[in-house]
């Protein structure tokens, strides 16, 4: 049995045969009718030509002798008349009608005048015979013909399309069903059986013997194609268990080195750890001692002395935390601290740093400043001094007898800032021009004899490139062997406002009780010299067990406690005075240490401790730390405040960044405080819960713990839908909105 899918091509071919039959037989009855309503038309004209002939002659002779029994006889003929329906005689002294008096449907009616030329005289018009013919029993006489044809027609080409579809299925379908089912198996993975139809192969194939023969050739193909890839499969599975096992090996020699390195690396780091501990520590007596001295009074040689001896000790903190910057520099560790300076005493301190140098080396020394030169800038003067310290160093280093000439050029200028070149030429050795393209290269030399004879780690320059592009900058150098060398670098660098001089000195710290707790003499010494000149009571104590037996005692405001102890370090002894009960566990504790990398920092804080002193101590540092432990004019608007939580964000921010996040609160406070205080009469719960949770996650962030509390209780009130507890907070809010405003005012512009 043919079984006929919903969209096969069977199917289509069936109702495409179906379709052109009906057209053919619509189109060959339509033909048929055609010429049968023709027919029909002659032979109504073939009767109406009869009757004009055998008939009117007759009639007018019979309607000339007023002949009426004649007349009936003859219109009865005339009746008898196939599809004639009426037949009527009007003459001017009788009507005569036979046939149907009023006949239904469509008629076609035929007039004949009847004339009768007497024997003498002229034609006498004597009247007019009408003969009405029954259109409608044509039509039905053609539509039963023409439904006959088309029912017989229909039949017989239906007939013929389910024949040819029978022959097509046979011949084509079925074949391509076996095809099909063939393919279907070679997709499961069936390639073994051949393809089989149902049909005598023939000498000469046709398009199906084609299709059977290249799916046929497909499965072979697809059959040795497996067969190789099983092959390249096994000898690629023998490849990869040896590179297998060759990669465990390495793996595990990786590893080792892995472990090594790591091992390596902390050595490295511990080992830069003590360095700056021990480096930092020696440090700090120098740079306190001279704090005491400038802070004394001394003859004005003496302290230009005590200034050189400062400044010294300066530039050697500052190398210092340059060998500690590469350290950070491979964690990605590195700020830029900006501040309003002066380029122009920049320069002129870093030349007098290094006239020693120049006159061991019989250099001389000449700065050459432009005019255009703004008063003041703002940046990273640290980097700057840096910068120009590694390259004037560099420069005098390898130029004896000659000279060394630092220049400032203002590229170009504008209300905001100035694009700058700053220069450093002398008439040394200077460098190979295959050496130029990488000497900003760490660990980069001119040559292994620059090296021997000058020395030098190679890091100065490498410095120099990392820290200008960090100011955004650029830096190069034109050299010729033998003739000198000029280093230059180009940035931009934004105007300074310097700080007026007539603004009120800041008002004088309260004196408090502060315990030091430092293990070296020289650097208890300089602790207690910078105290004692603001007015402080100080107390010392060598290790952990000195302090906790003077914590136990009495109560400090403020404990400055080095990280590095004998016995018990600092961290575990700020741990214990947390954690035990006593008089000091919840005292402002503050590190002193050299480590002030962000990592050792967080474990300071972790601990407990609300800020970090970077060693060598320095009065301004030491002096603000104390502001923020009696922070006097900002404590005194009255807003609460996490002082340590914001001393916190400024150790590990910094000022600037600080500042900014200052400022950002300032404005969403400005922002939303008014669509608050609206939203609250308005008991408008959803907006009020939006923004009290807003603002009291910004201001609990920045250690404004009263407004936040408020904000925190009004944000459960909304989520209550407690209207008297909203209206409650209403006062409270706005007295805490006020103190955080000038808070803020007073924080931000000091």
């Amino acid at each position: 049995m043919i079984r006929l899918r919903t969209d096969g091509l069977l199917r289509r071919l069936l109702l495409f045969i179906l379709l052109f039959s009906l057209c053919f037989t619509v189109l060959a009855s339509g033909v048929q009718l055609y010429f049968e309503y023709r027919r029909e038309m002659r032979d109504i004209e073939a009767r109406m030509a009869l009757i004009r002939a055998g008939y009117l002659a007759s009639l007018e002779r019979s309607l000339w002798d007023l002949d009426e029994a004649q007349l009936d006889v003859q219109l009865r003929g005339l009746v008898d008349f196939s599809d004639v329906a009426r037949v009527r005689l009007v003459s001017d002294d009788f009507t005569l009608l036979r046939g149907e008096a009023e006949p239904q449907g469509p008629l076609r009616i035929e007039r004949f005048p009847l004339d009768y030329q007497p024997p003498s005289g002229p034609v006498r018009h004597l009247g007019e015979l009408e003969v009405s013919i029954d259109l409608g029993a044509v039509h039905r006489r053609l539509y039963a013909t023409g439904l006959a044809s088309l029912l017989w027609m229909g039949v017989f080409l239906c007939g013929l399309a389910v024949a040819l579809s029978g022959l097509f299925y046979r011949l084509v379908t079925r074949h391509l069903q076996v095809m099909a089912e063939f393919a279907r198996r070679i997709g499961a993975g069936q390639w073994q059986e051949p393809l089989r139809l149902g049909r005598r192969r023939s000498s000469r194939p046709d398009e199906i013997d084609t299709v059977a023969n290249a799916l046929d050739d497909m499965r072979r193909a697809i059959l040795s194609d497996i067969e190789r890839r099983e092959r390249d499969r096994l000898e690629l599975q023998d490849k990869r268990d040896e590179l297998q096992a060759m990669v465990e090996r390495r793996t595990a020699s990786l590893a080792r080195a892995k472990d090594e390195a790591e091992a390596a690396n902390l050595a490295k780091s511990r080992f830069l750890a003590t360095m700056s501990h021990e480096l930092r520590t020696p440090l700090n007596g120098i740079l306190g001692m001279a704090e005491l001295l400038r802070g004394g009074r001394l003859e004005v040689a003496d302290r230009q002395r005590v200034e050189a001896l400062y400044k010294a000790g300066e530039g050697l903190l500052a190398i210092l935390n340059e060998v500690l910057y590469f350290a950070r520099l491979e964690e990605g560790e590195s700020r830029a601290e900006r501040v309003v300076f002066s380029l122009r005493q920049l320069c002129q301190e870093v030349l007098a740093l290094l006239e020693p140098m120049a006159m061991e080396n019989a250099d001389t020394l000449q700065l050459q400043v432009d005019e255009q030169l703004a008063a003041y800038q703002y940046g990273a003067e640290q980097y700057l001094r840096q910068v120009l310290s590694n390259l004037l160093a560099n420069a005098i280093k390898f130029t004896e007898y000659g000279q060394v000439q630092l220049t400032v050029q203002v590229l170009a200028n504008n209300e905001c800032s100035q694009r700058l070149r700053l220069s450093v030429r002398d008439n040394g050795i200077g460098i190979e021009p295959a050496v130029q393209a990488k000497i900003f290269d760490r660990f980069v030399q001119a040559s292994e004899a620059v090296t021997q004879r000058y020395g030098g780690t190679g890091l100065g320059l490498a410095t120099c490139k990392h820290l200008v592009e960090k100011l955004g900058g650029s830096i190069g150098l034109e050299s010729v062997q033998g003739q000198g060398s000029c280093f230059w670098f180009e940035l931009d660098m934004a105007r300074g406002q310097p700080v007026s001089a007539g603004l009120p000195a800041p008002s004088p710290l309260p004196s408090l009780d502060i315990l030091v707790v430092e293990d070296v003499a020289l650097n208890r010494e300089v602790a207690g010299g910078l105290l004692l000149r603001d007015g402080h009571r100080i107390s010392f104590a060598e290790d952990a067990g000195q302090a906790l037996q003077a914590c136990a005692q009495r109560r400090f405001d403020l404990v400055l406690l080095d990280v590095h102890l004998p016995g018990m370090s600092g961290v575990a002894l700020c741990r214990q005075l947390r954690s035990s009960p006593g008089p000091n566990r919840d005292s402002r504790i503050l590190a002193l240490t050299a480590g002030v990398q962000p990592g050792q920092v967080a474990g300071y804080l972790d601990a407990g401790m609300q800020g970090v002193l970077a060693k060598p101590l320095r009065l301004d540092n030491l002096r603000k730390a104390l502001a923020d432990v009696a922070p006097g004019e900002v404590a005194s608007a009255g807003a609460d405040m996490d002082w340590s939580l914001l001393d916190t964000h400024r150790s590990l921010l910094g000022e600037q960044k600080l500042q900014g996040l200052l400022k950002v609160l300032r404005q969403s406070l400005q922002q939303h405080a008014t669509a608050l205080a609206e939203a609250l009469p308005a008991q408008d719960f959803t907006e009020v819960l939006h923004l009290a949770h807003r603002l009291a996650g910004s201001c609990d962030s920045l250690g404004f713990t009263g407004l936040a509390t408020v904000l925190r209780g009004l944000e459960e009130a909304a989520r209550q839908h407690d209207v008297q507890a909203m209206q409650a907070l209403g006062e409270p809010l706005a007295t805490q909105l006020g103190q955080a405003s000038a808070t803020l005012e007073q924080l931000i512009q000091s």
